[in-house]
């Protein structure tokens, strides 16, 4: 099973699809996030990089909607403000999510699991699907039609039938990105796609992130520890040190590698030139 990205391009590449300005995040007193500020662009690939511990997930999470960030903290998605609103909420204004942990339903199959990503899409709740039976039914023959386009894309056209208790760990991290992609989300939150995979299995991350980039202008948020893969596939990267911005930088470009490994390696903050 092979991913085939197909880039395409976007007219607002470029433009500010996220904002975070003034995040913070604490725990009985345990400070995780500290004045966090970052901005990802249409289009963009923004790697989050830093130690264990240092709020990467806590981010996302709080961007995702599951950790309510302090009161001051603003999170917007274009125009809309998401800090306060329920994660189903955010979903369904365009942010998606793949999950270090999978957060799969390993007795069902490939294909069901999927589907969930259509979810936040459909119009009518349990109700409104008693009562517009036939509305109901085309939303969902077009939920499965783009499920199977998104699986091919991700290379599990073959597997659509097999439980995912079945598949070895590096086809279900396509299965959670094809569940990702399927609700056709303007950002992409990728939470650790290489934990747990083996060295053999590791190039599969860059395929997934390219896959990304292949959606219409799609930016993905991109938690990774692996510092060989940031400077192949990100555009951007941000480092984290406890719960603290500490370097943004250009991984393509000497100056701005230099400044992510001083940053990653110091925790100390690093001038920006």
């Amino acid at each position: 099973m092979t991913l085939r990205p197909e880039v395409q391009a976007s007219g607002e590449h470029g433009r500010d699809v996220l904002r975070l300005d003034r995040v913070n995040l604490s725990f009985s007193g345990l400070h995780v996030l500290r004045d966090v500020a970052l901005t990802l662009k249409a289009g963009e690939v923004l790697a989050l990089i830093g130690p264990n511990g240092a709020g990467k997930s806590a981010l996302l999470n709080c961007i995702g909607g599951i950790y309510r960030p302090s009161p001051g903290s603003e999170i917007r998605l274009r125009d809309t403000r998401i800090d306060a609103l329920p994660p189903h909420r955010i979903a369904r204004l365009g942010i998606g999510r793949t999950f270090q942990g999978l957060k799969l339903m390993r007795e069902r199959t490939v294909l069901d699991n999927i589907l969930l990503g259509w979810t936040p899409r459909f119009s009518l709740g349990t109700l409104g699907s008693l009562a517009f039976a036939l509305r109901t039914q085309r939303e969902e023959r077009e939920a499965r039609a783009r499920a199977h386009e998104v699986a091919d894309l991700c290379g599990l056209a073959d597997v659509l039938g097999v439980r995912c208790a079945d598949l070895p760990l590096g086809v279900l991290r396509r299965v959670d990105l094809a569940r990702a992609l399927l609700g056709e989300p303007q950002v992409l939150l990728l939470d650790e796609p290489a934990s747990g995979l083996s060295h053999d299995e590791r190039p599969l991350i860059g395929e997934m992130v390219r896959v990304a980039r292949s959606r219409k202008g799609l930016s993905v948020l991109w938690i990774e520890h692996d510092l060989d893969l940031v400077l192949s596939e990100a555009q951007r990267a941000v480092v984290l040190h406890h719960g603290t911005v500490v370097a943004v930088g250009d991984p393509a470009q000497p100056d701005g590698r230099a400044q992510l490994l001083d940053g990653y390696r110091t925790g100390a903050p690093v001038a920006r030139h």
